[in-house]
């Protein structure tokens, strides 16, 4: 037998619908692809999103780019005054001219933004071209900011520097990433322009040759 039309309660809201809040009611959503069974019933899966989904979302790149000396705050995403900002994927790796184990730099969680610093506001990449442009920022720095001392450490990474000109056969390097895909928990989010995510390296001098590659992505609703 065939479907009938979707059955609806005493105030006309389908059954089966979840409540958006702040929002109400809303049907639930199927995927992009129909199945048809023997007795032309049609059926479709229901959509789960994880992560951003359907929100807006953008991506700063920046690779095989040296920050500046004894490095602090290298890379920031600052808060938006709109939007809500969630921090869903980092990756990570980093070169010298010789391998060399231990490099660290740490994640943090600002709740007061940084001041003073020399730093430019790259334009992040949108993941679709209809979203608007972001309403967080990047700062890239090339001078320390002044960090306050409230903010917290996020996460430590430990990771092995790969070889800048590696031979033939031997590259090897060590990736670090973060998705919160991965993780059953809420990603790190900044609420309103004092808080930041922030990309750190402890004031440790550089490497011999080391170079950089850093993606981060974020969303906003």
């Amino acid at each position: 037998m065939a479907f009938g039309s979707t059955p609806v309660d005493s105030n006309n809201i389908p059954i089966g619908c979840v409540y958006t809040p702040g929002v109400g009611f809303n049907a639930l959503r199927g995927a992009m692809k129909n199945y048809t069974d023997a007795s032309s019933n049609i059926s479709n899966a229901v959509m789960a999103e994880a992560a951003g989904g359907t929100k807006a979302t953008y991506t700063y790149s920046i690779s095989a780019t040296a920050p500046y000396a004894t490095p602090t705050d290298w890379v920031v995403i600052r808060g938006s005054a709109t939007k809500l900002v969630k921090i869903v994927r980092i990756e990570h790796t980093v070169v010298a001219t010789a391998a060399t184990a231990g490099f660290t730099f740490t994640i943090k969680y600002h709740t007061v933004a940084n001041t003073a610093g020399t730093s430019t506001n790259p334009t992040p990449q949108q993941h679709d071209s209809s979203d608007g442009a972001a309403t967080a920022l990047v700062l890239l720095y090339s001078a320390a900011p002044t960090i306050n001392a409230s903010a917290q450490i996020w996460k430590t990474v430990r990771q092995t520097a790969g070889l800048v000109a590696a031979a033939a056969g031997t590259w090897s390097q060590d990736r670090y990433y973060y998705s919160y895909d991965d993780e059953p928990y809420e990603p790190l989010t900044l609420r309103g322009v004092a808080q930041e995510c922030a990309i750190n390296f402890g004031g440790v001098a550089l490497l011999s040759g080391q170079v950089n590659d850093l993606a981060i992505t974020f969303t906003e609703e």
